[in-house]
């Protein structure tokens, strides 16, 4: 409940107060503490079938938001098999990233981006069955986050971008707040999308360029640029991935699969949902806007 995701949608849903009756579980090492009193924390036992179907009776859904690489498949399983057995309703799959049935997205390994599609592949078996309805939200890389720690390849302090290829590359990435209010208007309506993934976008024309142009607007300010050649980073990356090196390739496979006009999957506006659950994409410049009074850097 403490990741970005889970950390928004909770403080998403306590603005509806009296709406959700929100549960956490923790394990019995973390730290978390809830934004409010109203938020209850059972402290859980992630590897026992027994302690996880305790904390889940009572539950109409269950919201899993484990992070990328530690989506470990059997672990899933034990939480999918004890959410059926506790009979919780819905389960809503920790997925959170681009568009899985992209060939592109199965070349990354699972050590990155853990067992989301095997995951998926469970629940529509048990769905399938009857035994649990399911869903997944996908938005891309989360706007805000990717800015935040340099990943979209702008450093605003120093005022430097890296452009990779061309920087017109169209790209769907989704601000936090924007993913939040997704999740909460599907979990509002699940039999809209019950069974199956949706996808999102929550900035309308995003490319490197355009991210560059509203950087520079709302700072006032030019930006030194460096172009880099993607597809050297693309096939460096291939090559450390052959020898297993998986971590080595994880920013090169990153930034292909984002920025390479050519073999990129940063674009799949054609699959966009946005209405279905209630969001809207803003402006390239809207959205850094927002970013940039988030980060008290305007």
């Amino acid at each position: 409940p403490r990741g970005n995701v889970g950390s928004a949608v909770i403080a998403t849903l306590l603005k509806e107060e009296g709406r959700f009756h929100i549960t956490a579980l923790t394990q019995s090492s973390s730290t978390y503490a809830p934004p409010s009193d109203s938020v209850k924390v059972i402290i859980t036992d992630f590897e026992s079938s027994v302690s996880l179907v305790a904390a889940l009776q009572g539950q109409d859904a269950l919201l899993c938001c484990v992070p990328g690489g530690a989506t470990k498949y059997a672990a899933q399983k034990v939480l999918i098999d004890a959410a059926i057995e506790a009979e919780v309703k819905l389960f809503f799959a920790s997925e959170f990233v681009a568009d899985i049935l992209s060939p592109h997205y199965r070349i990354f390994p699972t050590e990155l981006v853990g067992d989301k599609v095997k995951t998926r592949e469970y629940l529509q078996e048990k769905a399938k069955a009857g035994e649990i309805a399911w869903t997944a939200l996908n938005g891309g890389p989360f706007f805000d986050m990717w800015l935040k720690h340099g990943f979209a390849g702008f450093d605003i302090p120093a005022r430097r971008a890296s452009i990779y290829g061309t920087g017109n590359n169209l790209a769907c990435w989704t601000p936090l707040p924007i993913i939040a209010t997704a999740v909460a208007n599907m979990l509002h309506k699940p039999l809209a999308n019950l069974n199956r993934g949706i996808l999102i976008s929550g900035v309308q024309n995003l490319t490197q360029n355009n991210l560059l142009a509203a950087l520079e607007a709302e700072m006032g300010e030019k930006f030194s640029v460096d172009y880099i050649d993607v597809r050297k980073i693309k096939s460096d990356a291939m090559e450390k991935l052959e020898k297993g090196e998986w971590k080595a390739a994880a920013r090169g496979l990153t930034i292909s699969a984002q920025f390479n006009d050519e073999e990129g999957s940063a674009n799949f506006w054609h699959l966009v949902e946005n209405e279905g659950v209630g969001v809207q994409a803003v402006d390239v410049r809207e959205a850094v806007r927002e970013y940039l009074l988030w980060q008290k850097l305007k």
